[in-house]
This record gives structure tokens, sequence and C-alpha cells, in this order.
């Protein structure tokens, strides 16, 4: 979903407007589709006004109405960019955004932010089941156990999950962008210069930038956390030929069930890619195990 739809409808609002989605949010911890009357109640706004409100909101697609026994409401992926937008807007964290993606992924969409101060920043709008809801539920460790999850919810805990980890690694002085905020299904960062690893033209060392991965992995680990999606698609190599690490929503910690086994295929998965585009002399599976030992025995010297 292209985010200048969200920024335009945003423009548009009032602070009565935020009052309402946000009590359209609060609700649904408790309803499907929340009623009118619940929206007015916790919004504290006469259900008159409320009412002329929500004509308006589903007008710009940020709720979605449905009717029936009552008329109901929820928030649309729409309404809940606008209220993190609100939020980073109101802490001075944004000021604008760019229309256009700087990347696009299975289950986030990445912009080039600008602060009150005119830094550049990266914002990261998670939208986690995009492409298929069940292969969240199966493959992603923050969901648990919870039974009854919305697409919004899931996509919340996913950008908790991912600054959660960067508030780790960057004082740890792993090679990942610096968390600046998050809010919401929205996480802010320090924007990064550099190509994906998977279109990065060919490297003079490939050796050299394959050791100094499995080195940030080694950090990382001993910061207490193991990516658990590792790939060439989320290394950036940055303008000095450094790896930067990035999209860590599926983090776990080394005491985890699924570390050893998460650790093993992220490693793997560095290697083969490497074997594959630079033909190196390697064998993926015998190497990720004796690379996986050192690194959880801190050896080192890959």
């Amino acid at each position: 979903m292209a985010i200048k739809f969200s920024v335009e409808a945003f423009k548009r609002l009032r602070k009565v407007d935020f009052r309402v989605l946000n009590a359209i949010e609060r609700g649904m911890a408790q309803y499907l589709y929340v009623p009118v009357r619940e929206i007015s109640r916790l919004s504290g706004l006469d259900e008159e006004l409320v009412e002329k409100r929500l004509k308006a909101l589903n007008s710009l697609g940020l709720v979605q109405r449905r009717r029936g026994a009552h008329t109901g409401y929820i928030l649309t992926s729409r309404g809940y960019d606008c209220l993190a937008l609100n939020t980073f807007v109101k802490r001075g964290v944004l000021e604008s955004i760019s229309a256009a993606p700087l990347g696009v992924g299975k289950e986030a969409d990445v912009y080039v932010g600008l602060t009150p101060g005119g830094v550049k920043v990266a914002v990261k709008f998670h939208r986690a089941g995009r492409t298929s809801f069940r292969d969240v539920r199966v493959k992603r460790v923050y969901v648990g156990d919870r039974e009854h999850l919305s697409w919004l919810y899931l996509s919340r805990l996913a950008a908790k999950n991912e600054y959660e980890a960067l508030r780790i690694l960057f004082p740890a002085k792993v090679r990942v962008p610096k968390p600046i905020d998050w809010n919401r299904h929205v996480v802010v960062t320090n924007y990064v210069e550099g190509v994906e690893l998977s279109e990065v033209p060919p490297l003079d060392s490939p050796r050299s930038v394959m050791d100094r991965i499995l080195e940030e992995m080694e950090k990382a680990y001993r910061a207490g956390v193991v990516h658990g999606d590792l790939s060439e698609y989320n290394v950036l190599v940055d303008v000095e030929g450094e790896p930067i690490i990035f999209d860590w929503p599926q983090w776990v910690s080394p005491a985890h069930p699924s570390a050893p086994f998460l650790l093993r295929r992220d490693v793997e998965n560095i290697l083969k890619f490497f074997k594959r585009k630079y033909h190196l002399s390697l064998d993926p599976a015998v190497m990720a195990e004796e690379i996986c030992r050192k690194i959880t025995e801190g050896g080192g010297g890959y």
C-alpha cells in the first residue's frame, strides 16, 4: 500500500479525527467491529459528532464500516498509518516522508523521512501477513501462542520486536541501523547509504565481506540476539564496503529452544550465497557446523 494515500489523508485530519481513530483502536481489543456508541464513549465525544467524523474517515479509507445488528467500525492499514505518523510528528521525530518507497519487502515497506531538523531517516512500516496470514502464524516466533490476532496487531508486534533488537544490538556495536523511535507498526532508524548484498556489484574481496558478516553474527549472539531470518536480502553493503544487518523482527535469544536451528540456518544462508555467487571453495553444511560452534563458544577467526 503506497504511503502517499495515508499522507494525503493525514493532512486532511483534525484533532477530533485522531480522537475517533484512537477510540476505534482501543475498542478493537474487545470488538470485531467497534459500535458507534462505544467509539463515542471511548473518545468522550457526542455520538452525533462521532457519526459525522466516521463518515469522513470512511470516505478517506481510514476506517472500514460494517452494517448489521449494529453499525461497527475497524481501522484500516491506512488509518493505522495515520495514528503512527501523528505520534511521530507530535514527538518531533518526523516532518515529512517520501511518496515512493526506498524498499518493498514481503512484510514491510521502507521510506525516507526527514526530521524537523532536515536529517534523513529510514521509516519502516511493518505489514505482517500481507502475503500470507497463515505463514505469519506458523513461521513468526513473536506470534507465540496468541489465538486471535489482527493484521494490525501482528504488524505492531513485528515492529516492537525489531525495535527491541536494535536497542540491544546498536549499543553493543553490532553493525545495525541506529534505532530512533517506534510507534505501533512503524520503526524509525538512521538512514544508511548502501546496496543490498543480493544486488551489490561484484565484490573485490567477497571472502572478507562474508567473514565480516559472520563476525557481526557472533557479536549479535554475544549481545543476546539471533537474527532468525538472515540472508543476502537483509544485509546492506555500505559505501565503505562494510556490512550492515537489518530486518530483525524474528530475532530470538540464544536461550530460545529454536535458537540453534535458526542460527545454523542463518549461517548456511550466508555461506550458500557466497558459494553460489562467488564460487568460493566451501561446503556450506560442513562449514556451518564449525562456524556455529565458534559463534556459540566465542572462538572467532572466520
